[in-house]
């Protein structure tokens, strides 16, 4: 790659802006394509026409000199002229690096500021936790994988071919686990602004008859970035339903959802967790790629746990409702600092279930 006329003219510009040129060797080239990677605003192209290499440094400063300097100090056209880089062009065959604009800041600037932004959300959290009056925060959940994981159905449950998989964890080794909010009959608030100050992901399971007088609010909830899901239409136990009947609990809830919440659910929970293979049948001709119930089940009060050590385990699903002080000994967000409480206590985070599923 080397050629002892190759040069590199690199315009950088930013605050003052300079005009740099240089001559380097086919080395330095491959350092400058190679820093399109992280820059690539960078366009190289061939030099046209012919002449010497850069006059040395204190050659003359051309156009943009001491008699064409703004009010600023700088250039008429806002640039500055380093000394050295007037003088003829380079000869023909050079290689002319024009960034449109380069950024200021270096690779680990860039990562600074990365870890700037990350600590700043930190201390954003903490001050909401504060105003909350949450005592502990679980810590943020890791990335997500990078393919959604392989679900099958869990033993215990009804599994054939053809029909979505029920679980009750997701499979990960992912100290995790996945805040989940059934029917949609208390529409608090206070719920929705807790979570956003908090950074806590979780998914709704919605049913249409307590959901349809204010479906605005689960949209605001989606444009928070959670989803909501099919929970039928009225709440029935299922199985006491005909294969027809049940169809219609999911499949027009899935209408509904598509059209009041814009997207259709690709997650359905039978209510009470009750299902029978034409349940699962049924969902799946409605479009339903899983049905996801739950390990856990948390109260304002309380946590009921589903095994005997009481302890979360990675990939758990936990189930609580849509209630108010009216059913609950406490509120929505007093049950939601009983979630944080626990899981941060067993080091747990919480993520979100559709990143995984």
């Amino acid at each position: 790659m080397h050629h002892p006329h190759m040069k590199i003219i690199v315009q950088i510009r930013s605050k003052p802006r300079y005009r740099v040129v240089a001559g380097v060797s086919g080395a330095a080239v491959l350092a400058v394509v190679c820093a399109a990677a992280v820059a690539p605003e960078l366009v190289i192209a061939p030099l046209a026409g012919g002449g010497t290499s850069p006059s040395p440094a204190g050659a003359a400063k051309g156009a943009t000199g001491d008699g064409a300097r703004g009010a600023d100090g700088g250039g008429a056209g806002g640039e500055e002229e380093v000394a050295g880089a007037a003088g003829p062009p380079p000869p023909a065959g050079a290689v002319q690096v024009i960034p449109h604009r380069i950024p200021a800041r270096t690779a680990a600037e860039a990562m600074l500021g990365h870890a700037e932004r990350l600590e700043r959300a930190e201390r954003l959290r903490a001050t909401a936790a504060r105003r909350w009056r949450v005592p502990e925060l679980p810590p943020l959940a890791p990335p997500p994988p990078p393919e959604k994981v392989e679900l099958k159905t869990e033993p215990g449950h009804i599994a054939g071919a053809g029909l979505p998989p029920v679980i009750t964890r997701v499979p990960t080794d992912d100290k995790v686990v996945f805040l989940t909010i059934d029917d949609g009959a208390e529409k608090d608030p206070d719920l929705l602004r807790m979570m956003r100050e908090l950074d806590i992901p979780y998914s709704s399971f919605v049913t249409d008859y307590v959901a349809r007088d204010d479906y605005g609010y689960f949209r605001a909830m989606r444009r928070d970035g959670n989803h909501v899901h099919n929970h039928t239409v009225t709440h029935k136990e299922l199985p006491r339903l005909s294969r027809a009947g049940q169809r219609e609990e999911i499949c027009d809830q899935q209408d509904n959802l598509e059209r009041e919440i814009g997207e259709r659910p690709a997650l359905f929970r039978p209510p009470y967790g009750a299902y029978d293979e034409s349940t699962l049948r049924a969902a799946a001709e409605c479009g339903v790629q899983a049905v996801p119930l739950w390990a856990e089940e948390a109260f304002a009060d309380r946590m009921e746990w589903g095994r005997a050590d009481r302890r979360f385990h990675p990939g758990d699903i936990i189930l609580t409702h849509f209630r108010g002080e009216d059913a609950w000994a406490g509120s929505m967000p007093d049950m939601i600092r009983l979630v944080l409480k626990t899981v941060a206590e067993q080091g747990f985070a919480i993520a979100r279930l559709e990143d995984y599923i």
